[in-house]
């Protein structure tokens, strides 16, 4: 009888341990399966890519589509760009069940409170055990990028070129993207834009200015096409914007002189305000010559101002402006 229960105490013993061998091992397979293998580790390993400037492996976890535009700002310098200001990551799962979980993901951006929610479903199984997720399928975000006179733009880093002033750019969220230009004709002070959810649409407007230098050629270019025009010797300059309407008899020489430079207004227009012009712009001229009175022969100096209106196209390529005057 004492050896029936020592059995019994070790057999229940041994069942003990099984059971706790059991419970032991369900635990561990729930805490690898959130903590190794949980939706929240694929959103997390997501924001590392984007941290990384690791576009293949963003996209790669993210399980999106590219958008059909422009991919220049989806990998390296760009990307890292856009997630240097992102801070103070902490992911959670909002809501889960056996076919789909909602994980949330709160950040600052720039310094900004910010969250975006993703939606993951189980795709397989490892070990029988372990539930491995997939984001649902998506499409990356597009940023519309508009810089009327330009011809291309810096973004993040990254110099990219604009069809008609325009593109559009694929995208990455969340991030920060910073857009600035600086050309021997143009130039355009930073502006930013954050994108921090996948279907609001975004735009990054800057707003192109004339250089130093494109302000320097036209100045330049418009004094010598007037100077010109100063050194003929006649009533009335050819293919210049003023002249002197005189009916008596000129003595000797005209002489031409420009009181007053036209101010070169340089300005976007067109139809769509993408083209840089010439605003019509004033000038004064002066004009001195001796007058001979056709009835007594007698002579008398005339020196009068002579205001005109300076009239010109503007076409500029990547480093030299043209300015043609128009008559």
């Amino acid at each position: 009888m004492e050896q029936t229960d020592r059995v019994l105490k070790a057999v229940g013993a041994w069942l003990f341990l099984i059971v706790l061998s059991v419970a032991a091992a369900a635990v561990t397979i729930a805490l690898v399966n959130k903590y190794q293998y949980g939706p929240e580790t694929d959103v997390k390993a997501y924001f590392d890519a984007l941290q990384a400037g690791d576009g293949a492996a963003a996209l790669g976890a993210l399980n999106a589509e590219v958008p059909d535009s422009n991919a220049a700002l989806l990998d390296g310098e760009p990307l890292e760009a856009a997630a240097e200001k992102l801070d103070d990551v902490e992911i959670s799962t909002v809501s889960s069940t056996s076919d789909q979980a909602v994980v949330r993901a709160d950040y600052t951006l720039d310094g900004q409170e910010h969250s975006s929610e993703f939606t993951l479903h189980p795709a397989d199984t490892q070990w029988g055990f372990f539930t491995v997720w997939d984001f649902d399928r998506t499409t990356l975000p597009t940023m519309h990028v508009t810089m009327p006179g330009s011809t291309a733009v810096d973004i993040n880093g990254e110099s990219v070129a604009l069809t008609d002033s325009a593109r559009d750019f694929a995208v990455f969220y969340p991030g920060i993207y910073t857009g600035s230009y600086t050309s021997p004709m143009v130039t355009a002070e930073p502006e930013q834009t954050l994108v921090t959810d996948p279907d609001a649409e975004t735009d990054l407007t800057l707003d192109a200015r004339p250089s130093d230098e494109l302000k320097s050629q036209v100045s330049e270019q418009t004094k010598t096409y007037l100077d010109t025009c100063a050194e003929q010797d006649t009533l009335y300059p050819a293919s210049c914007p003023f002249s002197y309407e005189f009916s008596g008899r000129v003595q000797d020489n005209v002489k031409w002189s420009i009181t007053e430079y036209p101010t070169t207004d340089i300005r976007l227009s067109g139809p769509n305000a993408d083209k840089w012009g010439l605003m019509d712009s004033p000038g004064t001229a002066k004009i001195e010559f001796t007058s001979v009175n056709l009835m007594d022969g007698k002579t008398s100096k005339v020196s009068e101002e002579v205001p005109f209106t300076f009239k010109a196209t503007l076409d500029v390529s990547e480093d030299e402006a043209t300015v043609t005057p128009r008559h």
